[in-house]
């Protein structure tokens, strides 16, 4: 009896260190099952890239599922690696297992790099947001397998590591590390050329570079309101004036309208670094048109007091003028605005500049509505004034 209470004392603390042990070991699922898992997953993401055929109408959408779908291929890989303990035992059928997860990763980089491919097609004929939005993605996809290549290689190097049997299986690992090597070149040379793919369809330019411009047009607009202001009319050659001021109003539109086009031009393969003087700039220009609503609502009345001693027909051509330009002023209003809307859809620093940039659109706002009010008044003294004449 005293014996086996003896016993029981001495086997008490090696049970206890058998439960320890047991407990720090992980639990795990056999190497090469866990690897013809991967293997399926692995297949399965190639398999969606495959049948992605990118069109105007859907290029985010598909590469955004194949990002999640390899992400998730990530996560399983890293999963994998992590629950990996030492000793390990391979077999080939573990070998043979990491032999096709290392060519069916090969496929889906050159999966990745095919849709670059159709995305630089695409670009000639899909809008710019687009282009930018599957940019974005296509650079997400080539780093989520960048990511899983990697992973794998890691996952490689670690079973190496921890393979107890390594001399009896030492032929056939050498074969796996060279096809691992070779596997790994190639999909690094086409994930590096799916990222250039992606890249040569955009360019980053600095909001900067538009400054001098947007100035520049700040500029000639306050000169033009003074010429506005200085315009002394008289009642014979009331419409010779009006008609001159129309054509300097349209001249400096058609300056407006010229950097618009630029801004678009550039929009459509750039995205931009939008500075605080960016902003700055366009809430500037957008201060200039007040200064032409001004000058038309001195019009109105310079005008209102000398329609009574001029001719109808002066007086008609100059309504008709004030019409003109109130309308030129309006659109330019618009192009303004448009422009400054192109420029945040080009940035990439929104967040950044977000105070700057919604200051800078509350003042536009405003001083676009003052504009227009002042254009509406003219416009409805211009076409009460005929009505009333009966011009």
């Amino acid at each position: 009896m005293m014996t086996s209470t003896i016993y029981r004392r001495l086997l008490a603390p090696l049970f206890m260190l058998g439960l320890l042990m047991a407990a720090t070991v992980p639990a795990r699922a056999d190497l090469a099952s866990d690897l013809a898992v991967l293997n399926v997953e692995a297949s399965a993401l190639e398999t969606q890239l495959e049948g992605i055929t990118l069109s105007a109408d859907s290029v985010c959408g598909p590469l955004n599922d194949a990002n999640q779908a390899a992400r998730d291929l990530v996560n399983s890989i890293t999963a994998v690696e992590e629950s990996l303990a030492a000793p390990l035992t391979v077999d080939a059928a573990t070998m043979d297992a990491f032999d096709q997860l290392f060519v069916t990763g090969l496929g889906i980089a050159n999966e990745a790099l095919r849709l670059s491919v159709d995305l630089q097609t695409l670009s000639a004929t899909a809008d710019a947001i687009t282009i930018k939005d599957g940019i974005t993605a296509m650079l997400q996809l080539s780093d989520d397998i960048d990511t899983m290549a990697d992973r794998i290689g890691a996952m490689s190097d670690k079973i190496l590591v921890m393979a107890d049997n390594i001399g009896l299986m030492a032929d056939r690992i050498i074969q796996t590390q060279e096809l691992q090597n070779q596997n790994v070149a190639l999909t690094t040379q086409s994930i590096l050329q799916t990222q250039t793919n992606a890249l040569t369809l955009v360019s980053v330019m600095e909001s900067a570079s538009y400054d001098m411009e947007i100035a520049t047009l700040t500029a000639q607009g306050m000169l033009l309101a003074g010429r506005m202001g200085a315009v002394m009319f008289h009642p014979w050659t009331m419409d010779d004036q009006m008609a001159a001021v129309a054509a300097d109003v349209r001249s400096f539109l058609d300056d407006v309208k010229a950097l618009e086009t630029i801004i678009n031009a550039d929009a459509a393969a750039s995205t931009m670094n939008v500075s605080a003087t960016t902003m700055i700039e366009l809430g500037n220009l957008s201060l200039m048109l007040q200064s032409l609503a001004t000058a038309v609502d001195g019009y109105v009345i310079a005008i209102g007091g000398l329609a009574a001693i001029t001719r109808d027909p002066t007086l008609y051509a100059s309504m008709q003028s004030m019409l003109t330009l109130s309308g030129d002023i309006g659109v330019m209003a618009n192009r303004i605005l448009e422009m400054a809307d192109q420029i945040l859809v080009m940035a990439d620093n929104i967040g950044l500049q977000a105070d700057q940039i919604l200051a800078t659109q509350a003042a536009m706002n405003i001083n676009v509505q003052t504009t227009q009010a002042a254009l509406l008044g003219a416009q409805t003294f211009a076409i009460n004034l005929i009505a009333a004449r009966d011009l």
